[in-house]
């Protein structure tokens, strides 16, 4: 569904894209963000980002 080359080229991801691309729920990922396991990032929206530094550290 998503493009992984694509995806890890952004800097920061969607909580959907993120879950995709770790084949989890978005519902642990944004556990992941409040356990520290994974950074997030608060966009100007209220919205959650995930940083995909972060997601490479984590694999």
């Amino acid at each position: 569904m998503y493009d992984t080359a694509l995806l890890l080229q952004k800097p920061n991801l969607r909580i959907d894209e993120a879950a995709a691309l770790l084949g989890v729920h978005h519902n642990t990922i944004r556990r992941w963000i409040d356990e520290g396991k994974l950074t997030g990032v608060r966009m100007a929206d209220g919205h959650r980002r995930v940083a995909t530094a972060s997601i490479l550290e984590f694999l």
